[in-house]
């Protein structure tokens, strides 16, 4: 096999993308990326890109696989922290009220924020 036509492929391709560079252009611009910097622009640092580990598939540990088989089985994990209704719809109640606010906050009367915040109390204090 011959590989001058391996060794031009890899030369005409694009550098690996695991390094995050950051560039400065001749107006002072900032940019990160993958990317070599383009002409005229700076290259400050270049550090290696590490995966990220919430995306990142991972088998569970033994602990957690019998954690799991004990929450199917109907008993409960101690180091799970217990589900509060109570606190939970209070939560509920507070994201309700702030997303109404934060979507209408210039049309709102006094009345109507008055009602939203009783809502609240009457949600929280059950």
């Amino acid at each position: 096999m011959n590989p001058i036509p391996l060794i031009l492929v890899l030369a005409v391709l694009p550098p690996p993308a695991n390094l995050l560079r950051k560039c400065v252009a001749a107006d002072g611009a900032v940019s990160y990326q993958a990317l070599p910097c383009a002409e005229g622009s700076e290259q400050r640092w270049a550090q290696p890109v590490k995966p990220d580990p919430v995306s990142a598939p991972r088998a569970a540990a033994p602990a957690e696989r019998t954690a799991a088989s004990r929450t199917r089985a109907g008993v409960a994990d101690p180091a799970r922290p217990r589900r509060d209704p109570r606190r939970e719809r209070c939560e509920a109640a507070r994201r309700d009220a702030d997303e109404q606010r934060d979507r209408l906050w210039n049309r709102l009367t006094f009345d109507q924020r008055s009602a939203l915040d009783a809502k609240v109390a009457r949600a929280c204090a059950r």
